[in-house]
């Protein structure tokens, strides 16, 4: 392709500049994608306030159309979903692993997080807070520059993971893969071998959901997809709190600045028979809902960690109540898998039934991509996406 296209460069603090951005030269592993649609992660919210390293293109949650593909791409890209073509709608697994350092061989290539030598789309390296070295600048003033999805255009590169978008899914929804697969890896991670004493996320168990944004309603919404009893959301903002529970159905929701711990306690024991919950999915950001969701959680429950990614005041914990005399399992997440996004994507087909859309609650353009941003703390906020057929 040859001339620019327009994109929102982030520039600096909170500063976001829409401007001509050069299209690059397709290679013959590569592919170039239209963007249809592009949702605001909230790492993007969280990047945004600090400086970048480099004027960087963000975002990386995209649906996009096929319009210039290499005569190798359909080697060096690895489609889930068959043969690609010029016209196919496409969603994508974010980071590209070397496949070569010592992570990615005990790991598996793909594994994002503990590759020592990532890329990200939409995101400069220095941001992730990773030792090894960047295999690409992320900066929009080097080739192939759209490496974001908050632009007309976006340039795929070999080795990326992508899935076909069916005709008939909205491409705002299709945006919505990288978080479907945050909850479906947080969900795998509580799911134990048929019969082990741990076992307790299935169908008879009681789960608790700490967290009303969007990787928390859609922990909830898997949570009931896959048959779990009892379904508990705890939040902060009545309204995210209405959208959580109708996507997944839960049994109840509470509202951690209005209910005390005792009084949520008290709820939580009435759907447990007082034992407590047996999983707790923990999706916010503070260290106190951590806190909580420990004293929330039954003896022999497990705790998946999913909110607190970035750095947070500590907590009290005691090993011996907290961990040995409750035989609880506490697991941390961070690093996801093409394997989990896959299951994602085949989660996404139930949109309709889910109800997803209702989580897309902001949409803009990229001239009103930045206010957006800056006003994410909203109540009614969930999840703002680009909208590139306006």
């Amino acid at each position: 392709m040859e001339g620019t296209c327009k994109a929102a460069v982030w520039t600096g603090k909170k500063e976001i500049c829409v401007t001509d951005v050069k299209l690059p030269e397709c290679k013959e592993d590569g592919m170039i994608i239209k963007v249809d649609a592009a949702s605001i992660c909230g790492t993007d919210l969280h990047v945004f306030r600090d400086k970048p390293s480099v004027p960087t293109i963000l975002g990386h949650e995209v649906c996009g159309t096929i319009v210039e593909m290499g005569k190798h791409a359909n080697k060096s890209i690895k489609c889930y979903t068959g043969t690609l073509k010029v016209g196919d709608r496409i969603n994508l697994y974010p980071w590209i692993t070397c496949g070569t350092c010592r992570s990615c061989l005990r790991f598996g290539a793909g594994a994002c997080g503990v590759c020592e030598n990532s890329f990200v789309y939409g995101l400069p390296y220095e941001c992730l807070g990773m030792s090894g070295k960047p295999v690409m600048s992320s900066s929009v003033e080097e080739a192939p520059y759209i490496k974001g999805g908050f632009s007309e255009y976006m340039y795929i590169l070999p080795g990326t993971y992508v899935w076909k978008v069916p005709d008939t899914m909205p491409a705002s929804v299709a945006s919505l893969l990288d978080p479907m697969a945050v909850a479906v890896r947080a969900v795998e991670l509580a799911q134990r071998s048929p019969g082990v004493l741990e076992d307790v996320l299935n169908c008879n168990g009681t789960a608790l959901v700490i967290g009303d944004g969007q990787i928390g309603a859609l922990v909830s919404a898997v949570l009931r997809k896959l048959g779990i009893n009892k379904i508990l959301i705890a939040g902060g903002r009545e309204e995210r709190l209405s959208v959580a529970q109708a996507v997944s159905k839960a049994d109840a929701v509470m509202n951690y600045h209005k209910q005390s711990l005792e009084e949520r306690r008290a709820i939580v024991d009435a759907y447990t028979d007082g034992f407590g919950a047996d999983v707790v999915f923990q999706c916010v950001g503070n260290a106190q809902a951590f806190r909580d969701g420990i004293d929330l959680m039954r003896s022999v429950g497990t705790l998946v960690e999913v909110g607190n990614i970035a750095s947070t005041a500590p907590v009290s914990f005691d090993p011996a109540r907290d961990l040995c005399s409750k035989h609880a399992t506490y697991i941390g997440m961070s690093v996801n898998t093409p394997s989990a996004f896959d299951k994602a994507f085949h989660m996404l087909l139930n949109y309709e039934e889910l109800g997803l859309e209702k989580l897309l609650t902001h949409r803009c353009t990229l001239d009103t991509l930045s206010d957006t941003m800056l006003n994410s703390g909203a109540p009614s906020y969930i999840k703002g996406w680009v909208d590139f057929s306006k």
